[in-house]
């Protein structure tokens, strides 16, 4: 039993150190350009009803193309990311060259 009582002060103790920050999460987006060949057919009207929050803003609804054919994506709330941010919504771009179609994404600004 002594033998016990010497050893059990030479166990390290050891404690997990939590850190906390106050920045804000970093977002990182990847663009990269999407073209395609055929239209996209028009935008679907879409009822976003009464915002959840008022941090909230309605992020609508758009077109994009998988496996040869368009898909809709369903629009959503969305909270901003920062105070006053404003979304600006992703569209459709005749390609200069006239031969296709370029999503542009949308963004918080």
């Amino acid at each position: 039993m002594a033998g016990s009582c010497l050893f059990t002060g030479c166990v390290p103790h050891h404690q997990d150190m939590v850190v906390t920050t106050t920045s804000e999460p970093v977002v990182t987006t990847t663009r990269r350009t999407v073209t395609v060949t055929e239209e996209p057919p028009p935008p679907r009207a879409e009822i976003p009803g009464t915002a959840p929050s008022e941090s909230q803003v309605w992020v609508q609804g758009n077109w994009t193309y998988v496996d040869g054919r368009w898909v809709w994506v369903p629009g959503h709330w969305e909270s901003r990311p920062r105070l006053n941010a404003v979304w600006v919504a992703g569209h459709w771009d005749k390609d200069p060259s006239g031969k296709g179609w370029n999503w542009t994404p949308g963004h918080w600004e």
